[in-house]
């Protein structure tokens, strides 16, 4: 199906994807990274496929983090990297609205983690790494409901939800699935009977996010593309600092773009803001 022609149609009509992320930390543009992804795609309301996977991010838990979802770094050791598992991923993905309970969180972070695995490539600049839009339970909730409290595990219950273990990526998806058919059907009696009325309810489309534009050095480029090492001379908040890196990818947010690199003097993942990058050379 084209997920352009779906708008028109009921939610029963066409092929749903309700998916869930669980992350290094908050903010992809800072070097955060997806630990753990589920999904399940349903058809006429009803399941036909489950996607659940452990992911390496390449950099260790923040500690925060952990506490709040149960994963740890010995959780993930030798767990595929997002690249490996992009391609099941992505057809699992195709052809379906995507739903999620704040879906920009996970938006974003998928968004990235395509960009990252070399997706971007297949879109126009400017265009979302995934076409298709998002719903968000969260912003329905908002919009449209009075739960008093919009997370995950209070809506459900007010919904008669069973709930299961929260802040692990499948048993959410269960729950947000859940909690989506019920909304659906609650909003319906107010008229939103359509994919496209529901997306106009929540305020509009989500889509994730394009891959940055911004222009990078040719030298940072050419060491993200074969995994070189260089030495940036760096405008940090104590002054200029000299760092041996290896480049990983390029983000943007919040108005800055940054590089994430492997800092060989710390021995773990900096993020650098590229307009305080000031010099670039091989490291011989």
């Amino acid at each position: 199906m084209n997920v352009l022609d779906f708008g028109e149609k009921r939610p029963s009509d066409i092929p749903i994807v309700v998916l869930d992320t669980e992350t290094t930390g908050l903010k992809p543009y800072l070097g955060h990274r997806v630990v753990e992804i589920a999904a399940v795609r349903l058809e006429n309301w009803q399941r036909v496929g489950e996607f659940s996977r452990l992911i390496q991010p390449e950099r260790p838990m923040d500690p925060g983090a952990a506490a709040i979802n149960g994963i740890y770094d010995r959780d993930l050791v030798g767990q595929p990297i997002f690249a490996d598992v992009a391609a099941e991923l992505a057809a699992f993905l195709d052809g379906a609205l995507l739903v999620a309970h704040n879906a920009a969180f996970d938006a974003g972070f998928v968004g990235q983690e395509f960009a990252i695995a070399g997706y971007a490539a297949q879109r126009l600049p400017g265009e979302p790494v995934l076409p298709q839009p998002w719903l968000c339970t969260l912003e329905l909730a908002r919009r449209h409901f009075y739960f008093g409290k919009n997370n995950l595990g209070h809506i459900a219950r007010r919904l008669g939800v069973r709930v299961g273990r929260a802040h692990r990526a499948l048993t959410d998806v269960y729950t947000t699935a859940e909690i989506l058919k019920r909304m659906a059907r609650d909003l319906e009696k107010k008229r939103f009977v359509t994919t496209a009325d529901l997306l106009h309810a929540q305020g509009g489309p989500i889509y994730t996010p394009p891959a940055p534009v911004t222009a990078v050095p040719p030298l940072i480029a050419q060491a993200i593309a074969h995994k070189q090492i260089i030495t940036i001379r760096y405008l940090s908040r104590s002054g200029e600092t000299r760092r041996r890196v290896s480049p990983k990818f390029v983000t943007e947010g919040e108005g800055a773009a940054y590089l994430v690199a492997y800092c060989h003097e710390r021995q773990a993942q900096r993020t650098f803001r590229l307009d305080k990058i000031f010099d670039v050379e091989w490291v011989g």
